[in-house]
């Protein structure tokens, strides 16, 4: 058994008695007593650096201290490392929250700082980032103690106090000359915000949204998935295909493009909440029942009247009333459900296509036909022309001969 012990400057005995647990630090020469004492573990002491510290925890009354670096330390006999770390570095736009767990407040530590957790208190989350507030952000916080929201616009690099949270961070609204945006308040009023105004940039107060309007889309119109945020109100084409039918009974597929503004954002809003698709759903039923007046060959004659008288109406205020105007609308396309019927149609398509091109040809031909003609109306009156020349001359000749013979 061992009773001789040399301790160097960092070596620590632990030791027991019956009268309970000491130790012995060096450096020394230590020689244990032979009765009733025993070398429980032979440990070293603690060293701390500058950016680190522990907690000490002792056994016998549980109560908890803070040891900071740099440092250099034993342990007693009850002491023991409940806790050891580095201390936490901190930028400048940097900040987290700590809580004390022994009473539950919530503390913020902003950067630019090295910080070292106390006994009882604990991380709350992770390392956050500060929020830069500039010109074109924002941040809406919430008090924790009212639970009001208030939106903070003032420039700085912003870290929110243990009875704030932020509820989020918003960029600022850019509103272009030719556009309206339309914004809903706490209570369900509706304000304009149009980028002809002075703010036409501008930044969403809390409790407020801008209203999305869900337009319906595609050529049919039939899906309701066209999302508007900005209302531009610059002219604009939209296309259409829907199904006619004429008098006679034939069924066709029209495609038309329609050229339209909108003139009233106030208005258009509170008319509709769908303005592409109560547009075409009016023009589809003009046009139904105008077609529906005329037969199938009256109709191909002039489609494009037709469509246009059925459209522009001088008594019709559809559009008046949702803030809209048509400028045109013209007719893409024609096809016929039923297929034989389209291929009739296109018998009559390439047969006039045919007697297009031979007038064309004729005309050609005549054009042709008439410069040959002139030209040889022209060479024919250069040629009565030379004649008469040529008779005056021999009129001349034959007057000075004979008056020199007269002489």
């Amino acid at each position: 058994m061992k009773y001789l012990y040399f301790l160097a400057a960092n070596d620590q005995l632990l030791m027991k008695s019956p009268k309970g647990k000491y130790v012995v630090n060096g450096p020394r020469t230590f020689i244990k007593p032979p009765l009733f004492h025993t070398v429980i573990a032979q440990r070293f002491a603690i060293t701390l650096e500058s950016n680190e510290y522990c907690h000490v925890k002792d056994q016998l009354s549980g109560e908890l201290i803070m040891i900071e670096g740099p440092n250099f330390f034993f342990l007693d006999a009850y002491e023991e490392i409940a806790f050891r770390d580095e201390a936490i570095t901190i930028g400048k736009d940097q900040y987290f929250e700590i809580i004390d767990e022994t009473t539950g407040e919530t503390r913020v530590i902003r950067g630019e700082c090295s910080y070292k957790l106390k006994p009882f208190e604990k991380i709350d989350g992770e390392l956050k980032q500060a929020i830069h507030i500039d010109d074109q952000t924002a941040v809406v916080v919430r008090d924790l103690n009212t639970g009001s929201l208030k939106m903070i616009t003032e420039k700085q690099i912003f870290i929110p106090s243990s009875d704030q949270e932020i509820e989020k961070v918003i960029s600022k609204v850019l509103v272009e000359e030719h556009e309206v945006v339309v914004l809903k308040d706490l209570e369900g009023k509706y304000h304009f915000q149009k980028g002809r105004d002075e703010n036409s940039s501008f930044f969403i107060p809390p409790h407020w949204e801008v209203l999305n309007f869900r337009w319906s889309s595609g050529l049919h119109k039939d899906e309701r998935n066209l999302h508007i945020h900005k209302f531009d109100l610059r002219p604009k084409f939209m296309w259409y295909e829907f199904d006619v039918r004429t008098r006679d009974n034939v069924e066709l597929s029209l495609k038309v493009t329609l050229f339209w503004q909108i003139l009233d954002v106030e208005v258009l809003v509170s008319a509709t909440d769908d303005a592409s698709g109560d547009v075409c759903s009016h023009i589809r039923s003009k046009i139904i029942q105008k077609v529906s007046q005329y037969d199938f060959s009256d109709f191909l004659a002039g489609f494009n009247d037709l469509v246009h008288d059925a459209i522009f109406d001088k008594n019709e205020m559809f559009y008046e009333e949702r803030g809209l105007i048509i400028h045109s609308v013209e007719v893409r396309e024609i096809t016929c459900k039923d297929q034989k019927t389209q291929d009739v149609l296109a018998e009559i398509i390439q047969e006039t296509t045919t007697r297009v091109n031979r007038i064309q040809k004729q005309v050609s031909e005549n054009e042709v036909l008439m410069k040959r003609i002139e030209g040889e109306l022209i060479a024919e009156e250069a040629e009565m022309q030379l004649l008469e020349k040529r008779l005056v001359r021999f009129r001349q000749e034959s007057n000075a001969e004979g008056n020199r013979q007269a002489q």
